[in-house]
């Protein structure tokens, strides 16, 4: 047997000997540098899913309030600047929005005059504290966020 036949076994032996551990080691090597990119990407997308979560609500939050500040100023326009109707029409728009609960709502009344006139501006301020679907503890404000719009309208009738 020359040295090229010689060789040509030996390649051949060592091919069928380490050819099924090598194929098992590089199975495993995948498998543990998925695990090691998934551990990298989950922080990163749940946090991604959590920020637009949070996003969501301080929107549909915003909005909601921002509607119940217009519906009471129209309210304190048209009673002169009574606070009950007022109050009662900016949580009844409250009522009605995902997630919000009206208890958590205050209601501002200004008026320039006291009493307030006829076209004097009635200037109506809904302030909602707001507790967070999901708290994240490292938010500069914490788990509550306070929403507040307001809306002017000019009185339609003196206060009464």
């Amino acid at each position: 047997m020359n040295v090229e036949q010689r060789m040509q076994r030996h390649r051949t032996a060592m091919q069928t000997r380490n050819g099924p551990q090598r194929a098992q080691r590089a199975a495993t090597s995948a498998r543990g540098q998925s695990l090691v990119e998934m551990a990298l990407a989950l922080p990163v997308l749940l946090t991604l899913v959590v920020g637009l979560f949070t996003t969501g609500q301080l929107i549909i939050t915003q909005y909601a309030v921002s509607q119940a500040a217009r519906a009471a100023a129209h309210q304190a326009a048209i009673t002169g600047g009574n606070r009950t109707a007022t109050v009662s029409a900016a949580q009844q728009a409250l009522v009605g929005s995902l997630g919000i609960e009206p208890i958590n709502s205050e209601v501002l009344i200004s008026c320039p005059r006291q009493p307030c006139r006829r076209y004097d501006p009635i200037t109506v301020e809904v302030r909602y504290r707001a507790a967070l679907w999901m708290p994240v503890a490292l938010l500069p404000f914490g788990d509550t966020v306070l929403v507040r719009a307001s809306a002017t309208r000019a009185a339609e009738r003196d206060q009464q």
